[in-house]
């Protein structure tokens, strides 16, 4: 009896009650448990790792690679994923500042995490520029990359072949 009735107190120390002056705003919920796995899966593979993947194999080995790779994926990885979704749903908190409800001594891990997804989008707005660039090119009568007569490989005339045979826009 005396354990319900401590339940029932920490429950209701626990519930939040909505302040007058505040506005309440509800939390959106996933519809199924498919897509948030999908979610956070898109999250955790990323373009990067896409990207990176097939280049570790090749210079560390192809298949022996996967060893030690799944390995810290399971020992490392997966439980790093776990702490960090549940420390989330338990604090309610983003990643910047539930460190600070845990531990005030933590506070800069999320500080930390932020400025590194900051460099990574640096890098792949830079990536993506790459490709636009040469999407928006790719539709000139002449593509730029077709001759050595341009502004960024004036010095490698000789490494330059002298018949370059490629599909022209006037050819299709």
């Amino acid at each position: 009896m005396e354990a319900n009735a401590m339940e029932e107190t920490q429950l209701q120390i626990n519930e939040r009650k909505p302040t007058p002056g505040k506005m309440v705003h509800k939390r959106g919920h996933w519809a199924r448990k498919a897509e948030y796995f999908l979610a956070v899966g898109g999250n955790i593979v990323g373009l990067g790792n896409i990207w990176r993947f097939p280049y570790l194999c090749y210079k560390n080995g192809g298949g022996v690679f996967l060893v030690p790779y799944l390995f810290f994926l399971v020992t490392c990885g997966v439980p790093l994923f776990l702490l960090e979704t549940s420390l989330g749903q338990y604090t309610r908190k983003s990643g910047l500042t539930c460190w600070r409800k845990i531990c005030p001594l933590f506070e800069g891990i999320g500080s930390a995490s932020l400025i590194i997804i900051g460099y990574f989008n640096f890098t792949y707005i830079i990536i993506l520029a790459w490709a636009f660039f040469y999407l928006f090119y790719s539709f000139s009568k002449e593509l730029p990359w077709s001759s050595c007569n341009n502004t960024w490989n004036t010095g490698t005339q000789g490494l330059c072949p002298k018949h370059i045979h490629l599909v022209h826009a006037e050819n299709m």
